[in-house]
């Protein structure tokens, strides 16, 4: 039977506790526990996942089966993929009821896919990818791993997302272009020409931070 562990306990992972809640054939509250490593979460956080009766763990059980991250951060989010499957656990998935995946995307590992998001027809994407509410891939999108769009973001076709690329609230990318690996991409910023690998930018038109 499996016994997941949902890795992270602040607002994220609570609303992917929610979006597991939601999912008819999602996992029982019994088989599921919510994992933060000691000290690194607050009191406060604590005390709102036990509110909402689940278990709260500081260490992997012996146990578990399957693990999900629940971080909006991608390099955190890998951090805590590694952890998982240095123990054997097997990456499962959140995805709402409210959303639009195709098909075969449905078995991607570790892919969270909040209410209202929509991925588009012939999209490729990686794994641990986190698509927050309101978000759209269109037609022919391409996100590598842990990939994190906000809510309300806008991939228009064609578009490239690498690697641990994190996309804030409201962000805009016209067609064709490509976000590079651990780049940021600040909230309501419109991308008009490629982003540079972990470089940061911001505003509309996007520029890199700094007058670059």
């Amino acid at each position: 039977m499996q016994r997941l562990v949902v890795m992270g306990a602040g607002g994220h992972a609570r609303e992917v506790l929610d979006v597991l809640g939601s999912m008819p054939d999602g996992p029982s509250r019994e088989r599921t526990v919510v994992f933060a490593e000691a000290g690194t979460t607050t009191d406060a956080a604590a005390a709102l996942v036990r509110e909402r009766g689940h278990t709260l763990v500081d260490a992997l059980p012996a146990d578990a089966t399957h693990y999900l991250p629940a971080v909006g951060d991608p390099a955190l989010r890998g951090r805590l993929v590694a952890l998982a499957e240095s123990r054997g656990l097997l990456p499962t998935q959140a995805v709402s009821p409210l959303s639009t995946v195709p098909d075969a995307l449905r078995d991607v590992p570790g892919l969270v896919a909040f209410p209202r998001s929509h991925i588009s027809t012939n999209v490729s994407l990686g794994r641990h990818c986190h698509l927050n509410t309101g978000c759209q891939v269109s037609h022919d999108g391409w996100l590598g791993d842990r990939v994190t769009l906000g809510p309300g973001t806008l991939l228009a076709g064609a578009v490239t997302v690498e690697d641990d690329a994190y996309l804030g609230i409201g962000v805009v990318v016209l067609p064709g272009r490509r976000i590079g690996r651990g780049a940021v991409v600040g909230a309501g910023a419109v991308v008009v020409r490629d982003v540079a690998p972990r470089t940061t930018v911001a505003g509309n038109p996007a520029r890199p931070l700094g007058g670059g």
